[in-house]
This record gives structure tokens, C-alpha cells and sequence, in this order.
């Protein structure tokens, strides 16, 4: 008896201690630790898994204490929104990272041509702007402070409504206007081509609501240009809403150069460039 009530404590002892360590937290990774895991998503082609974990390390505040980290996190990043196909996105990462390091390089055995195309094409447009020099030289590497990156960020959610609009609305909120003017254009036509129809076939009419023998064959050919331009109009608003739906972003964010502001005293290695993202 004595014997099976030790084994049962043990037991239950046993449970208690694996319950317990159970619901113990795990530990939380550092920001180093998530950049490594990041990198690893990266390599693997993880392209979505990658960009949301290097985008929680860099907005809206910078987790990551070293520059080539730092450096390498936009990179990264930039090459995700490559390969997502966010022309947007890439283009102000392009900005950062050149911000940062304005004489970095693509590695061509890892990236494709296109993409370092459009990265010293960045570069290229950024210099112009006097924005950044290319030509600087190097400064020594420093592993403290970690570089300026004061950041302004706003955030505005941008509403779905509009793109339930016909006549190319959503394509021009979405900032494509060349494709919302072809959408306009082709659906006021297309809806003037019904409503002109319509208007002539009531012109054909007699005092008496009646169409004469000729003038019947003319409203039927008319009708049928009415019911061509209805089509027309309702297939090109339809693929307008589709379109626009495919294309929206519920938040926008766009980047600003700034100077960074210059401290006095313990403060003043705070000098230099600053990143601010402004959201809309």
C-alpha cells in the first residue's frame, strides 16, 4: 500500500514539474537572433516570411544596433519587394540603404542584372539630387553609436470604397493614372454610345409612339448599338473594379531625406542624414 501511494506521488509529481515547464515562457529572441532568422527565410526564398520579420526590425523604429546589419536589413528588404513585385516599396528601400551607404554594392552572383539595373539607377537619380555623393570617401567603420536613423512615421489607411467607382477612380486614387484615363475614356464612350442610341431611337418615334416601316428597321439596328455600348460599358467598369481591387494598398508610406539634426556636446556624433518614413 505504502509502495503505491509513493509511485503515485512520484507521478503526480512528475505531471506537476512537466506542467509546469510547459507554461514557462519561451525566451524572446534578440534583434540579432530575428535578423539571422530573417536571412535564413531569405536564402531559402521565403520572400513573405522574410520581408515581414526584416520590416518589424527597421519600422518604425530600428531594432538592430550594427551598421552592416542595419545596411544589410535593407537589402534584404529591398530584394523582397523585387521579387514581390512592390515597385513602390523598392524604390524607397533603394533610397535608405543608398542614405546609409551611398557607395554600397550588389553582389551579382546573388542578385539578378535587373535588379542592380535599377539599384544604380537609384543611385544615379539620388546623386543628381545631390542627395547623396557616391564619390565620398569611406568613413571608418564604428560599431558604436549605431547611425543616425531618426524616423517620422505616419501611417494613413486608405478606405476600399472608392474602388467600387466606375470611370477609372480607383486607378487614379491608386496612382495609375495612364490605365484610370484608358478606363475613363473607353466608359464614357461606351455609356455615350447607349444613352446616344437610346436618343435617337425615341427621335424615330411618332406623335402616336409608333416607328413607320422604315424607320423600324433603323430603331432595331439602333437598339442593338444601345445594347453593344451597355455591354461594353458594364464589362470595362466591372474589369475597372477588379482591377483597382487588385492593385490597392490599404497604406501608403513614402520616404523623405532629411538632415539629420545636430547635437551639441555628448550628442553631436548625431550628424549626417536622416531617414524619416511619412505615411499617407
Amino acid at each position: 500500500m505504502g509502495s503505491w501511494t509513493f509511485r503515485n506521488q512520484s507521478r503526480i509529481a512528475v505531471a506537476a514539474v512537466i506542467g509546469l515547464l510547459w507554461t514557462l515562457p519561451a525566451r524572446a529572441q534578440t534583434p540579432e537572433e530575428r535578423f539571422l532568422e530573417a536571412e535564413n527565410n531569405f536564402r531559402f526564398q521565403d520572400y513573405a516570411q522574410a520581408e515581414s520579420m526584416l520590416t518589424a526590425l527597421l519600422y518604425p523604429e530600428v531594432l538592430l544596433t550594427s551598421t552592416d546589419q542595419i545596411i544589410k536589413a535593407h537589402e534584404y528588404l529591398a530584394a523582397c519587394y523585387f521579387w514581390m513585385k512592390n515597385d513602390r516599396r523598392l524604390e524607397e528601400e533603394f533610397t535608405v540603404l543608398l542614405t546609409l551607404a551611398p557607395r554600397h554594392q550588389l553582389d551579382p552572383f546573388y542578385y539578378p542584372a535587373r535588379l542592380i539595373e535599377r539599384f544604380e539607377a537609384s543611385r544615379k537619380r539620388l546623386s543628381e539630387l545631390h542627395l547623396i555623393d557616391p564619390d565620398a570617401p569611406e568613413e571608418p567603420k564604428m560599431d558604436d553609436p549605431p547611425p543616425c536613423e531618426g524616423r517620422e512615421v505616419s501611417i494613413v489607411r486608405r478606405s476600399w470604397v472608392p474602388n467600387l467607382v466606375p470611370f477609372g477612380v480607383g486607378q487614379f486614387i491608386n496612382g495609375q493614372n495612364t490605365k484610370g484615363a484608358l478606363f475613363l475614356t473607353g466608359q464614357v464612350l461606351t455609356l455615350g454610345m447607349n444613352i446616344g442610341a437610346y436618343a435617337a431611337i425615341e427621335s424615330l418615334r411618332g406623335s402616336d409612339g409608333r416607328f413607320s416601316r422604315g424607320d423600324a428597321v433603323t430603331a432595331r439596328r439602333l437598339q442593338v448599338v444601345q445594347y453593344v455600348g451597355l455591354g461594353t460599358f458594364g464589362a470595362l467598369a466591372i474589369w475597372g473594379i477588379v482591377d483597382a481591387f487588385m492593385n490597392f494598398q490599404a497604406e501608403r508610406r513614402t520616404i523623405r531625406v532629411v538632415p539629420c539634426p545636430v547635437l551639441d556636446g555628448a550628442g553631436a556624433a548625431l550628424n549626417g542624414v536622416a531617414v524619416c518614413a511619412h505615411w499617407q
